[in-house]
């Protein structure tokens, strides 16, 4: 029997890396279903902008994933103003694209503590609260990059593998006890994550307002694995039957081997600096 369509008006929606691209996205999808969605971000004058347009309550506050203590106050504000936390997404990211041997150290160890430790802690904390009340969804947006591993993102890759094993281990500690777990695995994203990035023929960019739709979708249906768009899913199951071997040379002979190595660095370097900045470190380029 099917299962039962969820409404979302009225639910209680915290969402992290919400200032642009898929949180904004999916902040302004779920304020016009009439949830009360709270936006966190490094950057709090981009969440905030981003909340201009919503309908209803809102909550706008500076977020930092990496840090126990911010995730803490974030959640404590959107339960003080807004209500019993029914939904956290867990959307902060960032995807250095780097030549992985030459790679710096300290954006490797930035990117696994925002796109790893950062949904490792939110979705505990999220727990925490949900359990006693026998009912809440945690989503986890990784990627297709979560199930495959494209040049140039190494330490990208490994971090959003570890959020499909995070969601995955999660729900199965957690069965039947009223929480549900989706993880969520886009292609590539017409964010700033792909500015410069190497165009090919057989990879079209997914507009961040598809993605904000299927998490809706799920967060309605309960959905445990998404894959944006859906026939990704049937393209990473098949590829899984393939040796290494045969995907790496699949991917080479589509050209998608270069979206991450052969990048446009003036193009980038925006996209990059901001990065390095956030992170206090010294920006690509800079002497």
């Amino acid at each position: 029997m099917a299962r039962q369509r969820r409404e979302l008006a009225g639910k209680v929606v915290a969402i992290t890396g919400a200032a642009g691209g898929i949180g904004a996205a999916t902040a302004g999808a779920l304020s016009r279903a009439g949830a009360k969605v709270a936006l966190g971000d490094l950057d709090e004058d981009g969440a905030a902008r981003a909340a201009q347009d919503l309908y209803g309550p809102t909550l706008v506050r500076r977020l930092d994933v990496t840090d126990r203590g911010s995730l803490v106050e974030f959640l404590d504000a959107t339960e003080a103003e807004l209500g019993p936390l029914d939904v956290l997404i867990n959307n902060a990211g960032i995807a250095p694209a780097a030549d992985f041997a030459s790679q710096d150290p300290a954006m490797i160890e930035r990117t696994l503590d925002i796109n790893l430790l950062g949904p490792l802690l939110g979705t505990q904390l999220a727990v925490q609260r949900m359990l006693p009340r026998g009912r809440g969804h945690v989503v986890n947006v990784a990627s297709l990059a979560g199930k495959s591993g494209p040049p140039g993102l190494v330490a990208y890759a490994a971090s959003k593998h570890g959020v499909v094993g995070l969601t995955e281990a999660i729900r199965s500690e957690l069965w039947g006890q009223g929480l549900d777990f989706t993880v969520v695995m886009p292609g590539p994203v017409q964010t700033q994550m792909m500015d410069g990035t190497h165009e090919v023929k057989a990879v079209k960019l997914i507009p961040p307002s598809e993605v904000a739709a299927a998490i809706l979708e799920a967060l309605r249906t309960g959905r445990p694995e998404v894959y944006v768009p859906r026939s990704l899913g049937t393209l990473a199951r098949n590829g899984l039957l393939l040796s290494p071997s045969v995907r790496i040379r699949l991917n080479r002979v589509l050209g998608v081997h270069k979206i991450y190595t052969d990048v446009d660095d003036a193009a980038r370097e925006r996209y990059e600096r901001q990065m390095a900045q956030e992170a206090g470190m010294r920006a690509p380029g800079d002497a």
